[in-house]
């Protein structure tokens, strides 16, 4: 019962979903951010962030699987995951340059470039070590809450600790399923945080 909970909690706070929940906890909090964009303009940004971010990484995958690739799609070893998250990190560019060319705020394209900054490092680590790609991603959206309190003088508290709340659930569901050692969540999660939180110092 405990690890089919665990593979639930990893499905909803997949790497994948994080950019599409980020921008969903921007736009439908109280915010000046989310009061002066349109709905229009929130759902099209969140429609696309989820085709670019999941839906096209996703296809990926599954062809890669169709091919023999990777044996499935939990990508249990290392080796399996260069090619996925090396597709994955092409995506996430192309939305980034995407949001660029479109003129988007830089908040925005932030929050992408450092998704596909991450995918980058993770790809780099992962030739050598296992890193949780799961706490990456919710780590990412920890540091992203902070990096836009700081930046926009925005009050992101709540969110700030449900999303650390959130963070705690997700790597002991990832530590339950044996996915990871302690070592490799804990470091996935501090290198996404800092990776958002000092884009949204310095961008």
């Amino acid at each position: 019962m405990e690890n089919r909970i665990a593979k639930v909690i990893s499905y909803l706070f997949h790497p994948l979903l994080m950019p599409t929940y980020g921008f969903v906890v921007i736009f439908f909090t109280r915010n000046y951010i989310s009061t002066f964009t349109s709905t229009e303009i929130k759902l099209t940004i969140i429609g696309v962030t989820f085709i670019f971010t999941f839906i096209l990484p996703s296809i990926n995958a599954l062809i890669l699987l169709k091919m023999g690739r990777i044996n499935s799609l939990a990508m249990e070893t290392a080796s399996e995951r260069v090619l996925p998250y090396a597709g994955a990190a092409l995506y996430y560019f192309a939305l980034f340059y995407l949001f660029y060319v479109a003129g988007f705020p830089n908040i925005f394209k932030i929050l992408i470039l450092g998704a596909a900054i991450s995918v980058l490092l993770t790809i780099l680590i992962n030739f050598k070590w296992k890193i949780s790609a799961h706490t990456i991603g919710i780590g990412g959206i920890a540091g992203a809450s902070l990096g836009i309190e700081y930046r926009l003088q925005l009050d992101f508290h709540l969110i700030l600790m449900m999303v650390l709340f959130f963070s705690g659930i997700v790597g002991c569901a990832r530590l339950k399923l044996n996915a990871h050692t302690p070592a490799q969540v804990y470091t996935g999660f501090v290198l996404g945080f800092f990776v958002e939180l000092l884009l949204c110092i310095i961008y």
